[in-house]
């Protein structure tokens, strides 16, 4: 598989043939920090391994798991990540990558580079996706949660397949477009972000009463503000 990544010096990237590379598998676990409240609340990482196989990686999570070593009420997920030897990448950059709730069990994965490459997403099937039009969630943006409302899910399996007819050709995206349309104020515009699949949550801690009526607020100004749009412009937009 040829990837594309960066120089040390931030040029252009250059073509790298991963096929030739080792592989390692490296297990890393989020942690609730303090203080736990909404809005938002800091979450941390560390690794916990490195290992030689996925199958070794998995069995090391879950032992831990089992062991206590971790109190699950601070763990927020768990991500192992495909890395590719002597290839320049920072945390976010793997030849592929699973998640798993705070009980070791799998929710999504990425079976794709989050390089560039020849290979990439072909859209989700139905039991692939998480969150519907509507449901609040929590994105995970690396260092804390933001509670935010999905708008529109990853293109399905069938639109990548249609575009591949009519181009006669393997059709793909790419990492951004397994993402979620999502929105954490009154309006489309400015407050639309398009969120990783992958960092995506259901809320994990019950929202208090003053900041769920703040996001009803929220969600009641996004649905007068689009149906606004949608009867200003004579169309039928769904955001």
């Amino acid at each position: 598989m040829i990837i594309g990544t960066f120089n040390l010096d931030g040029t252009s990237p250059e073509p790298v043939d991963i096929s030739t590379k080792g592989r390692f598998f490296e297990v890393e676990a989020c942690i609730v920090r303090h203080p736990r409240r909404y809005p938002t609340y800091k979450v941390d990482y560390c690794s916990l391994a490195f290992c030689e196989t996925f199958e070794a990686a998995e069995k090391v999570m879950k032992d831990i798991l089992a062991s206590g070593q971790i109190d699950i009420k601070d763990l927020y997920c768990l991500y192992i990540y495909e890395r590719v030897f002597d290839v320049v990448y920072d945390r976010n950059e793997y030849a592929k990558c699973w998640l798993y709730n705070d009980n070791g069990e799998m929710i999504d994965k990425r079976l794709f580079p989050s390089y560039w490459s020849e290979d990439g997403f072909i859209g989700r099937s139905e039991d692939e996706i998480r969150f519907k039009w509507g449901d609040l969630a929590e994105w995970y943006d690396g260092d804390r949660t933001h509670l935010v409302f999905i708008l529109a899910p990853p293109r399905d399996k069938d639109w990548y397949a249609k575009k591949a007819e009519e181009d006669g050709q393997l059709y793909c995206g790419d990492i951004s477009d397994d993402s979620y349309v999502t929105i954490d104020g009154p309006t489309y515009f400015p407050y639309h972000s398009h969120v990783d699949a992958l960092h995506l949550f259901k809320p994990r801690f019950p929202i208090p009463k003053n900041i769920m009526k703040k996001y009803e607020k929220i969600w009641e100004g996004y649905l007068k503000d689009r149906d606004d749009y949608n009867r200003e412009n004579h169309c039928n937009s769904p955001f």
